[in-house]
């Protein structure tokens, strides 16, 4: 049973801990009755293209899984920096700005189209999410990554290929390799750096993001990030999956809010983890 904890705004429900730590063609021509490409106006043609930068087989699969029919460009403003070689592929760090779009957008969604478990996150901006974020994910081989930002119901598309010995989804993680990983388990470590019109949050939870594709070691990872204002009141929220690296290290960028933030955390099995910034 693990033990609860009070540590530096932390709680963790009490539980009996398990062992821890897609295709597509280009567009036909009979795509063209769908919603297809977003025509891009004048002031956009520098920015934007309907063609994939990358020419990734796997595209057309992905847009229908994740966007549907909705119309998309391909966007230079949604900027997605990541290493051109993962040298940790367990540990790849990605820095996502699309400050350029402007703060008004519904929602963002990342992916790794060749790894096992594709998708990366799923972030609801809510009232106070700005376009800009930033974490390690894991790599299984080289892939074509993606982000796609929605803004007034259409997609815009960042896009960037990363090289990568691989394994990154199925090599053994803290939970075999290290003995007593139990004992810092659920620490939360986070700090808010304020930069005039937006603020920044750094937080970091210890935790084997265990994605189940390891025999005998079911799934054990964080679900869902939760950013409250002083009274409560939800702000944000970020949905993310197993393809994120173990000790997950997340940077939101926010709205300025007087009383500071509140960001809490969920995984698979109920415990709960939350810091004050």
């Amino acid at each position: 049973m693990m033990q609860n904890r009070n540590r530096l705004g932390i709680w963790l429900s009490g539980c009996s801990l398990v062992v821890i730590p897609l295709w597509g063609l280009a567009q036909s021509a009979g795509d063209a009755e769908r919603a297809g490409p977003a025509p891009a106006g004048p002031a956009e043609e520098a920015f934007t293209s309907s063609a994939d930068p990358l020419g990734s087989f796997m595209w057309e699969l992905y847009r229908e899984r994740y966007l549907g029919d909705a119309p998309y460009v391909f966007d230079s403003r949604v900027r997605l920096s990541a290493p051109g070689f993962a040298e940790d592929s367990g540990q790849v760090p990605l820095d996502i700005d699309a400050g350029e779009l402007g703060d008004d957008f519904e929602r963002m969604l990342a992916w790794v189209e060749l790894n096992p478990i594709p998708l990366i996150f799923d972030y609801d901006p809510r009232s106070h999410g700005l376009p800009r974020l930033s974490l390690n994910v894991r790599l299984e081989q080289a892939s074509p990554v993606r982000v796609a930002v929605q803004r007034h119901g259409v997609w815009h598309i960042g896009s960037t290929h990363i090289e990568a010995e691989g394994g990154g989804c199925t090599t053994p993680g803290i939970a075999t390799t290290e003995s007593r990983w139990e004992e810092r388990f659920g620490e939360v470590a986070g700090r808010r750096f304020d930069h005039g019109e937006q603020s920044q949050l750094r937080l970091r939870v210890m935790h084997p993001m265990d994605s189940g594709l390891i025999p005998s070691q079911p799934a054990f990872h964080i679900q869902r990030f939760e950013v409250l204002d002083a009274g409560g009141e939800l702000i944000s929220t970020l949905a993310i999956e197993a393809s994120v690296s173990e000790n997950p290290a997340l940077g939101l960028h926010m709205k300025p809010l007087e009383g500071g933030y509140r960001v809490g955390a969920r995984d698979n099995n109920g415990n709960r983890f939350s810091i004050a910034l």
